[in-house]
């Protein structure tokens, strides 16, 4: 079995583990609820960057993650959650 490198995972990746607390959470990381191609959920985002008929951009704490496809509607948006229905072709993060 092959050992992990000293520092390869965060102090807040090993806080996480250690208190066992969602990753998420502690690392300020998007919790993404994909079902089928057709309803996404986006829990813990940092706001909507763009909102287009084929693409919709959402800013998160480990880049922006860009949703394509169409027919998009918002079906709910807080500050902790975003909840979007349409036809979804692909998901990519930038930096």
């Amino acid at each position: 079995m092959k050992k992990k490198e000293e520092g390869s995972v965060s102090p807040s990746e090993r806080l996480a583990t250690a208190l066992s607390l969602p990753k998420e959470v502690v690392c300020n990381l998007p919790e993404i609820t994909m079902t089928g191609n057709q309803t996404l959920m986006i829990e813990n985002h940092k706001g909507m960057v763009d909102y287009g008929e084929e693409i919709i951009r959402i800013n998160t704490g480990c880049g922006v993650l860009s949703i394509a496809g169409s027919g998009f509607d918002i079906l709910s948006i807080t500050d902790e959650m975003i909840v979007l229905c349409g036809r979804i072709r692909s998901m990519e993060f930038t930096e």
